[in-house]
């Protein structure tokens, strides 16, 4: 597979001494390598060095009955080392509300644990990294949603997950990239007002073309923001016609309109994967590059993945070690906390995501 990757994390400190056998830390090592599926970018020598962080992580997960959960952005090492579940938002957020454990760790950005915690308003939520944000989250407050609403009394609110309590809270529905066009299809009126990202919502504007006026806030994720069109067709002009290019509906409509399929994280990965199985083996991924990681991970067949995927600071912040720290001993601020008037009007929103999207 010939598509670049960035450097991968290393471990920021020490972090204390292991009762691991020698034997067990090599069969874990061997473990993360084969799951991993990147024998040059995570040789043998790396996973011996994490391979005793992700033992007691394990560990400390049955100890304390913790159910860890990490989005597909992740890097290998949490995805095939530590997590217990991995997808996108739409099924982490319902993988969160019906777990039998009482805490959840959230490997992820904020915004994602925060919707863990109105899902389960009952149970512990732990993240990791508090200062891991998102531009679309970060973007957008609860007092735009009053204004827009002022601005069009009566009009429904649709806003993408990758926004904070507060703002879900302040909106009729939420959607993610696998239900948003079927979601505000559904919505009543013949208007809609689609909150934060401009990308997405132009995309809806096309598609509802007709049906809805859809009214779009001013943001955007900073890594699908990078891809263009004209980068994309100049890979389809090097690589010719076989190329099959997939993209995430967080892009701009220029990218679309060259992409042969559109879809979320875990949509793109299965069409990447059934692509391989049926010989069409080229295939470029327009999306942030944990889910290049995961297609070359879970792909039997081979695969050539074309372009450069970007990698997104904020779901990179999250490192084995804090993982390991949340669980012996959260602090304050990685222990998920909103005020109990938001979280019942968020979890009406989400209420209806989970209803609207079935």
């Amino acid at each position: 597979m010939s598509l670049p990757l960035p450097t991968i994390p290393r471990p920021r400190g020490e972090m204390g001494s292991f009762s691991f056998s020698e034997a067990e830390i090599e069969a874990e090592a061997i473990r993360l390598q084969e799951a991993i599926q990147q024998h040059q970018r995570w040789p043998i020598e790396t996973c011996r060095g994490i391979a005793p962080i992700t033992l007691e992580i394990n560990r400390l997960k049955k100890e304390k009955n913790v159910f860890l959960i990490a989005h597909t952005y992740q890097t290998p090492d949490i995805i095939y080392g530590v997590a217990d579940e991995v997808a996108d938002s739409y099924t982490l957020s319902k993988a969160a509300r019906d777990a039998s454990q009482q805490t959840i760790l959230f490997s992820s950005v904020r915004f994602m644990a925060e919707t863990a915690k109105i899902v389960s308003p009952h149970k512990m939520v732990i993240h990791p990294s508090p200062e891991a944000g998102c531009s679309l989250s970060d973007g957008i407050t609860a007092q735009d949603v009053r204004d827009l609403r002022a601005q069009y009394p009566g009009v429904p609110v649709a806003c993408y997950i990758n926004t904070t309590a507060a703002v879900k809270a302040e909106c009729d529905v939420s959607v993610t990239s696998s239900n948003y066009l079927r979601i505000c299809e559904r919505l009543p009126g013949e208007k809609l007002i689609f909150v934060p990202d401009r990308f997405m919502g132009a995309h809806l504007q096309k598609a509802l073309q007709g049906k809805k006026e859809v009214i779009v806030f001013d943001g955007e994720c900073e890594v699908h923001a990078v891809f263009t069109g004209e980068k994309v067709r100049q890979w389809r002009k090097r690589i010719g016609e076989n190329l099959s290019i997939l993209a995430h509906p967080e892009c701009s409509a220029d990218v679309l309109e060259e992409a042969d399929f559109v879809g979320s994280s875990e949509k793109l990965i299965h069409e990447a994967i059934r692509l391989g199985k049926v010989g069409q083996p080229d295939v470029m991924l327009i999306t942030e590059c944990g889910t290049a990681e995961r297609v070359m991970a879970e792909a039997e067949d081979e695969l050539n993945l074309y372009g450069a995927c970007v990698m997104c600071r904020h779901m990179k912040a999250t490192q084995l070690e804090d993982i390991l720290q949340a669980l012996q001993e959260p602090r304050d601020d990685q222990i998920i906390e909103i005020d109990s008037d938001i979280i019942a009007r968020a979890q009406h929103n989400l209420d209806e995501m989970f209803r609207l999207a079935e």
